[in-house]
């Protein structure tokens, strides 16, 4: 399975010559969100070091069992959702296309990209918050505790900027020779209002529903052949 969006967008990042993530601005209301309820929250996303450098906004929504995304650029999304047995499937949206490529936990676990349902919730995997991630400092602003990490995955430098009290990254930076990029939080809520919303029920039904292990099989199809070039390469089958 090619790398889904939301990975692409927020765990691989990489990033040099970018503004330390002790010199942030929080949103405001982030002190009375009730973590336990479903967030909404628009990221800044930068990335530097190529010709052109890019700026957007990134959508985020978390849930009990569920998150979802959407890139303002691109205008594709994820969704992940838990099931009651804790297994865990993957919806690629592609707004344009008013397409929905589904993965099931077993394509996931066949595919070697099942992730942690945490690491889903919170953009970063928390387990190296301590460990391959030192916390350097803490600081208070607004009655909002932020957690200042640094260090080292995978040989990119990171830093973080945590917000323990929401479990999510109010920056994550990571640094190459030859290229940026920065996620910064710019609003979030319980009740938060969107540029983009989060996809309803209605409009998810509406859209043409494809399962990833079949693309291979459906090479004669004008819209599959554009997504399977939205996503990097072609389905194998056998």
């Amino acid at each position: 399975m090619k790398t889904p969006l939301f990975l692409s967008t927020c765990l691989l990042l990489a990033s040099c010559n970018t503004p330390s993530t002790k010199t942030l601005t929080l949103p405001e209301g982030l002190s009375t969100i009730d973590a336990t309820a479903p967030i909404a929250c628009q990221f800044e996303k930068k990335l530097t070091g190529s010709d052109k450098p890019q700026s957007t906004s990134w959508y985020f929504w978390r849930e009990n069992q569920r998150t979802e995304s959407r890139d303002e650029v691109s205008n594709q999304g994820e969704i992940w959702e838990r099931n009651k047995n804790g297994q865990v499937s993957y919806t690629r949206l592609f707004y344009k296309d008013r397409i929905a490529l589904e993965s099931t936990p077993g394509d996931l676990a066949a595919a070697q990209n099942a992730i942690p349902w945490e690491q889903l919730t919170s953009l970063i995997d928390t387990g190296k918050l301590g460990k391959e991630l030192i916390l350097k400092s803490k600081d208070s602003i607004n009655k909002t505790t932020i957690e200042y990490y640094e260090g080292s995955i995978n040989g990119v430098t990171t830093e973080v900027a945590w917000l323990p009290a929401i479990k999510l990254p109010a920056r994550i930076v990571k640094k190459r020779p030859d290229q940026s990029y920065t996620l910064t939080l710019a609003k979030c809520g319980n009740q938060a209002k969107q540029a983009l919303p989060q996809i309803s029920q209605f409009e998810l039904e509406n859209f043409r529903h494809l399962d990833y292990t079949d693309l291979g099989d459906m090479e004669n199809d004008p819209t599959v052949r554009h997504i399977q070039q939205l996503i990097g390469g072609h389905q194998q089958h056998g």
